[in-house]
């Protein structure tokens, strides 16, 4: 006689194209988005989705790339969250005028004193030094 164990684990995780689900949206590790209670976030980690609980409170001015609807570094942006110095258009998280910045490890840095609406203009980090 034979024993086959069969094991099968679900928690808020799909399959390998979205390893997070939450509210029924798909995300991939390391992604960040806004729980929808406007001062929380939540993060896809390899464990499944995990949420911050910060009491919610009056952020008081909000910049147009600086932390939003929960997001914490910046903008809220659709189902994500934008990191700092980008902004959102049409649901999209740009650095300037391209999306997002290319290389894994490099921020949205402003060449010069930050603007008023905190965005940045210049992707740099791992793919080269940010200007000071």
């Amino acid at each position: 006689m034979r024993w086959v164990l069969v094991v099968v684990a679900v928690a808020g995780c799909g399959g390998d194209d979205a390893p997070c689900t939450y509210n029924d949206h798909g995300y991939q590790v390391g992604d960040v988005w806004p729980k929808g209670d406007g001062c929380n976030s939540c993060r896809c980690t390899t464990s499944g989705p995990s949420c911050t609980q910060v009491a919610c409170a009056d952020a008081g001015v909000s910049l147009a790339c600086g932390p939003s609807g929960g997001c914490p570094m910046g903008p809220v942006c659709g189902a994500l969250c934008c990191n700092a110095g980008e902004k959102c258009v049409d649901n999209v998280c740009y650095c300037n005028t391209s999306p997002h910045c290319p290389t894994a490890g490099d921020s949205c840095e402003r060449a010069g004193p930050v603007g008023s609406d905190g965005c940045g203009t210049v992707c740099c980090g791992v793919s080269g030094p940010c200007p000071q």
